[in-house]
């Protein structure tokens, strides 16, 4: 019989809200980034170098703030994360305002740039982890791997309308994207605080938390595979935006809006897989790995074949091959351990996930300087890690791959 529910579903909806408003951060920021590059006069280095300062903390904020939110709750860490998330996006508009009017130099806007991200870093490392850590203590365990896959999906909803609401507001201003993630936060913030801080599930009380040695060896087997799918997809989406200007001669008006397409059909996409086709359609465990094979192959496409087709497709492939293998291997390790612990689980993949987006931007605006293609090249080589990865972790625990993935 089923276990009765002690949350409702505005609360994983209020979750996921916020979960959206991290995605269309990024994807917003991303389709901004070619306006910024020419609104600041700073090169692609230095701004992917800001960029990497703030994800590099989330190696420290993410199982920070879950051990924070263990003793302070997790309703606390989310307002803290929404709100660093909010202020840390009008200090950019602000200092990009001032950089356009010629009010502050090269160098100091880097500064500012970077110190804006580093209140983001500290702040928003705590969203999604605590969200999980919150739904994994609060939802019973035969709705657990559902309510999950809502965080997952709202996370790929906002990244799926961000690019689409930051085209928009580029009609309106030249600032619009970021005038648009400096003000998407605050309803998000305002219903996380009105949330009721539910009771600890029953069915969660008894269990006993894995020994600290095990809990590590269970880690070891799944933070390679993170890291090296997250600075796959870094490596691209951090030149994505300079990489269409150089290959196809565009105006960064115009790679900024296409770009903003391209990041729509790929969340689209990924949506479509999280809660159509996963769902309905249990896949065999020796097709799981193939995922791993689709994100090379798609990150290869873009530099192999010229033409306009070559980055929509793999953009769409990247992102279809990413919806399997990262619910995959993060539900497979949730189950892996008694709720109690999901909290530390959640954020210590998220710290994987952000030493590849950190290492990513700090190699990505290098490698440009080397070559348009090489950072794709790059992420061709690191997306052949993560599908060796994944094919020997299927080998290992190929039902629980296959049965996370359907759930997701």
């Amino acid at each position: 019989m089923p276990s009765t529910p002690i949350v409702s579903r505005s609360f994983v909806f209020t979750l996921a809200a916020g979960c959206a408003v991290m995605g269309l951060g990024q994807a917003a920021l991303f389709t901004f980034q070619p306006l910024l590059i020419a609104a600041t006069g700073l090169s692609l280095a230095r701004v992917n170098s800001a960029f990497a300062i703030g994800s590099a903390l989330f190696l420290i904020g993410a199982p920070l703030w879950a051990l924070v939110g263990d003793r302070i709750g997790r309703r606390p860490v989310l307002v803290i994360a929404l709100t660093g998330f909010a202020l840390s996006h009008v200090a950019l508009l602000a200092l990009t305002v001032l950089a356009q009017r010629g009010a502050i130099g090269a160098d100091a806007t880097w500064w500012w740039l970077a110190a804006s991200r580093v209140g983001y870093g500290l702040t928003v490392s705590g969203l999604v982890s605590s969200g999980q850590a919150w739904v994994g203590a609060t939802v019973a365990s035969d709705e657990r791997l559902g309510a999950l896959s809502r965080l997952s999906a709202g996370l790929t909803a906002g990244r799926l309308i961000g690019p689409v609401l930051a085209s928009a507001t580029l009609a309106l201003d030249p600032l619009g994207p970021l005038w648009l993630v400096a003000l998407i936060a605050w309803p998000a913030l305002l219903a996380t605080a009105s949330l009721a801080e539910p009771p600890q599930h029953p069915s969660h009380a008894q269990s006993s938390p894995l020994p600290r040695r095990e809990l590590l060896r269970l880690l070891w087997r799944f933070w390679p595979l993170a890291f090296a799918a997250q600075c796959a997809l870094g490596l691209v989406q951090y030149v994505a935006g300079m990489w269409l200007a150089a290959r196809f001669g565009w105006s960064p008006t115009r790679a900024a809006a296409t770009l903003g397409g391209m990041l729509t059909a790929a969340g689209a996409a990924a949506l479509l897989v999280q809660l159509w086709l996963l769902p309905r359609y249990r896949l065999p465990p020796r097709l799981v790995p193939l995922s791993g094979v689709l994100l090379v192959a798609s990150i290869a496409l873009m530099p192999l074949w010229h033409n306009i087709a070559a980055p929509w497709l793999g953009f769409v492939g990247m992102s279809v091959a990413l919806a399997v293998m990262v619910p995959a291997y993060s539900h497979q390790a949730a189950k892996a351990v008694p709720p109690a612990q999901q909290g530390r689980v959640s954020g210590s993949i998220a710290a994987a996930h952000t030493v590849g987006y950190t290492v990513s931007a700090a190699l990505a605006g290098w490698l440009f300087e080397w070559g348009a293609d090489w950072p794709l090249w790059m992420a061709v080589a690191s997306a052949a890690l993560a599908a060796l990865q994944l094919a020997g972790l299927a080998r290992r625990r190929a039902p629980a791959l296959a049965s996370a993935s359907a759930a997701s």
